[in-house]
């Protein structure tokens, strides 16, 4: 995906571009000095937010970034930090009629649900206020066909740029396959071979790490060109049901090999991240399929024993002579703003937005402020030493923090990793398929997903866990495919189908 380059030009310049984006306020408000921004968009003001709380860098009232956005606007924030069951509180707010200025939604679904009942604003009607918005659509048209209503509205602000840390990935412990001479694998079959190696060198191990469910499967479907679930074959230009596939029958035959020898743990579907870390770190699993910046993440908790563990980039291995040597990549992130229509300063807060989707907002967001988050030193910037690592910085400053930003600018952020997370970062997306399609259903269409496409996936998966756990022959997996299609596969399907191609009218309309 295209990234927004940063622009690094002369203070005045900027001030000039920002004068230019974000006029036509009243010119009675002077700028104070140092604040051109505040006199910009008017008086300062502090409105309401809610937003999520990660437990990795749970929020903090006195972060820097807040702080540095509200010079630059006037806009602060009285924020409602969320740590968990965000949708719960989310929906009683919202049902409540006290519903905050600005809001973080966790879905697509969810914005357009509300905003259809007239609880958000709908941006498209306000593009006038929002150049800067409105130039970032057009520039990136994926992102766009990801955030509209089933009516064509837009109810929802995506975030864009942090995805990029959160990709899927197959990661080894090369410093234990370079202490046995032994080489990545390139196929399921040399998967199979090294970690057959592994259990026999190390007997109490389950060589490969996986965890939670079954989604181990969604990453590994593309090297079997298939998918764990509904999806679009740019190809064939279809939509297709990846668990009734004759590739998909393959994977799961792989994993019920691994299952059986030992080379996965016995209880992986019930493993969440502490123990499939553990694993990792206590030398019992040497290749993971998990996302890419555990690769620098998992060797701090070590502390000062980090020097003896190392993760690094695997490139995905092929299941079948069609396979693809990629990993599942989501695209966006699922979470973006919504503003409340009846805010009181809507007009306000529609200024505030479109500021970070413009280069300047970006660049805040991205670096923070020059002689307090970072320096420049013959024109190159660098984070002060105070943060070690991206987390670091996160945990200390709130930068790149669900609430602080729309668009990030990730490259910033390259000279705190490692070395090898470096290399891994340069050439992981020749490795990733597309991102399906992001869809918005009408309420008849939810209706059949939530009836018949639930049914389909509960079935599917109380069989799937069967069928790697032995306790079903792959010898009826015929039978399987006939029965999870009698619960209705293809009208499923048709609903995927009709949203996609009302998606495409609207994008197409708008060119």
């Amino acid at each position: 995906m295209k990234i927004w380059k940063r622009k690094m030009g002369m203070v005045a310049l900027t001030t000039i571009m920002i004068g230019t984006l974000l006029g036509g306020c009243s010119k009675e408000n002077e700028a104070k000095e140092g604040n051109y921004e505040s006199a910009a968009l008017g008086k300062e003001i502090t409105l309401q937010m809610m937003t999520f709380s990660h437990t990795n860098w749970p929020y903090k009232e006195n972060w820097p970034i807040y702080k540095f956005l509200k010079e630059e606007t006037g806009v602060s924030f009285k924020v409602q930090p969320v740590m968990s069951d965000y949708t719960t509180t989310m929906n009683l707010a919202i049902s409540s009629g006290e519903i905050p200025d600005l809001m973080m939604v966790n879905s697509l679904n969810a914005a357009n649900t509300h905003g259809a009942s007239g609880a958000f604003v709908d941006y498209f009607e306000h593009l006038d206020q929002m150049p800067n918005y409105k130039k970032f659509l057009e520039e990136h048209p994926e992102v766009k066909a990801a955030i509209l209503s089933p009516e064509g509205k837009n109810y929802f602000l995506p975030l864009y740029g942090l995805e990029q840390q959160s990709r899927r990935s197959w990661l080894y412990r090369d410093d234990i396959f370079k202490k046995h001479n032994l080489t990545p694998p390139t196929t399921y079959d040399e998967l199979y071979t090294v970690a057959m190696k592994l259990k026999e060198l190390y007997p109490d191990s389950f060589p490969i790490a996986v965890f939670n469910g079954l989604s181990p499967l969604i990453n590994m479907a593309p090297g079997f060109n298939t998918n764990s679930g509904y999806y679009y074959d740019y190809d064939k230009e279809e939509w297709r049901y990846g668990p009734t596939e004759d590739n998909y029958k393959k994977m799961v035959e792989f994993m019920n090999k691994f299952y059986t020898e030992g080379l996965v743990a016995p209880d992986f579907m019930a493993h969440k991240r502490k123990q499939f870390n553990d694993l990792l770190l206590q030398n019992k699993a040497f290749i993971a399929s998990d996302y890419i910046g555990i690769m620098d993440e998992l060797p701090l908790v070590l502390g000062d024993k980090a020097s003896e563990f190392s993760l690094d980039y695997m490139v995905p291995p092929v299941g079948t002579p069609d396979g693809k040597s990629q990993n599942v990549f989501a695209g966006l992130q699922s979470d973006g703003f919504s503003v409340a229509a009846n805010s009181k300063e809507r007009d306000r807060l529609l200024k505030y937005m479109d500021f970070l989707y413009s280069p300047e907002g970006i660049e805040l967001a991205t670096w923070g402020k020059e002689g307090e988050t970072f320096t420049t030193e013959n024109g190159v910037r660098k984070f002060n030493e105070d943060y070690k690592e991206f987390g670091d910085l996160r945990t200390k400053t709130g930068i790149a923090t669900v609430g602080a930003h729309t668009v990030l600018d990730m490259t910033a952020y390259e000279s705190m990793y490692s070395p090898k997370m470096q290399a891994a970062m340069k050439i992981v997306s020749d490795h990733e398929t597309k991102p399906q399609p992001r869809l918005a259903y009408t309420n008849e269409e939810n209706e059949v997903l939530s009836m018949v496409g639930e049914t389909v996936k509960k079935f599917h998966e109380e069989q799937i866990a069967k069928f790697i756990l032995g306790q079903k022959s792959m010898d009826e997996w015929d039978n399987y495919v006939s029965e999870v299609n009698k619960l209705g596969v293809q009208k499923v399907l048709e609903v995927h189908q009709s949203a996609y191609e009302r998606t495409q009218k609207f994008l197409n309309e708008g060119n």
